[in-house]
């Protein structure tokens, strides 16, 4: 009965079928992993600033928009916000990336 593989066993292949490319990556260092981290509490900082930004344009449009255009004005913000976030986003997995590569 040596035959016999432990699910375990049975596990770790399965995954190194899946995503191989996960073994081939190098460990992080402990002054990675703190730098990786800085980098995301730095982008979450600037995500919620632009967030506190645009909650706070969307909560003075009826002082400075007509009502028949508050929708458009609103969704434009909107659509602004989500682009703003996307890109920071992406700004930052590119930083993490250019650390974890050092």
């Amino acid at each position: 009965m040596s035959g016999l593989k432990s699910a375990l066993e049975l596990s770790l292949e399965r995954s190194d079928k899946l995503a191989p490319e996960l073994k081939n990556q190098k460990k992080l260092t402990k002054k990675q992993k703190q730098e990786i981290a800085e980098i995301r509490n730095e982008y979450a900082a600037k995500i919620a600033d632009r967030d506190v930004m645009f909650q706070d344009k969307i909560r003075k449009l009826p002082e400075q928009t007509p009502p028949d255009e508050i929708e458009a004005v609103k969704a434009e913000l909107e659509k602004q916000f989500r682009t703003d976030k996307k890109s920071l986003e992406e700004e930052m997995e590119r930083e993490v990336a250019r650390s974890r590569n050092k």
